[in-house]
């Protein structure tokens, strides 16, 4: 495997440093995080999944512009998100941008359907990964994450290492913690089905010799 040490600290350095410029309310998700909490890297790591507010969202994107970034826009089915992308660099993943509220954070699919994440879930962690320190979400967040989605094999082999560093942390519940509301009323475990039966998918996509993602 490439050494990719160089790439992800040049991008960790430049996420952080347009980050704090913008004072961005942000979460860096993903593979990123079980790579600082191992303190080494197991597997690539692809990009840098962000959770983003919507107030720096547009200052953010210009700074990655200025910085030789490219931006490209993406769906799968009704989601649609920007990548940054730049040679050398990891690219960013703005996967949601939305709003915090004291309870939770709030993605807006339509006009009147929204995607909200408990704040517990949110809670700002702070990880570091060869000195540079960043804000992610708390392990226990991580380790729930990975258990709803048991069959894709990135997710396996994060939660091996993950258990290498600390307990099977279930403080935090599996279930519920991104939740659906229509015209402003909760439609219960929505997204948890979509997922459970997505990752069913992924997990027959996987068998067939295909990568989990659709995407």
């Amino acid at each position: 495997m490439k050494n990719q040490k160089p790439q992800i600290l040049r991008s960790l350095k430049l996420a952080v440093k347009i980050f704090n410029e913008c004072k961005a309310n942000y979460r860096i998700v993903g593979s990123m995080l079980v790579t600082s909490i191992a303190k080494r890297i197991f597997r690539r790591v692809g990009d840098l999944d962000v959770l983003l507010d919507n107030k720096s969202y547009p200052i953010v994107l210009h700074k990655l512009e200025e910085s030789g970034y490219v931006l490209k826009k993406k769906n799968w089915g009704f989601f649609k998100w920007i990548e940054a992308e730049k040679i050398d660099c990891l690219g960013f993943t703005f996967l949601l941008v939305g709003d915090f509220t004291d309870t939770y954070f709030t993605y807006r699919m339509f006009p009147h359907v929204e995607l909200r994440i408990r704040i517990e879930y949110l809670n700002p962690t702070n990880y570091s990964f060869e000195e540079v320190t960043f804000v992610g979400i708390p392990r226990s967040s991580v380790m729930a994450g990975i258990r709803q989605a048991f069959l894709n094999p990135k997710r396996k082999l994060d939660k091996q290492i993950l258990l290498e560093f600390t307990k099977n942390d279930t403080s935090q519940q599996t279930y519920d913690n991104l939740q659906v509301f229509i015209f402003g009323i909760k439609i219960p475990y929505l997204y948890d089905i979509f997922s459970f039966f997505y990752n069913i998918y992924g997990g027959f996509r996987v068998m067939f010799g295909k990568k989990y993602e659709t995407w």
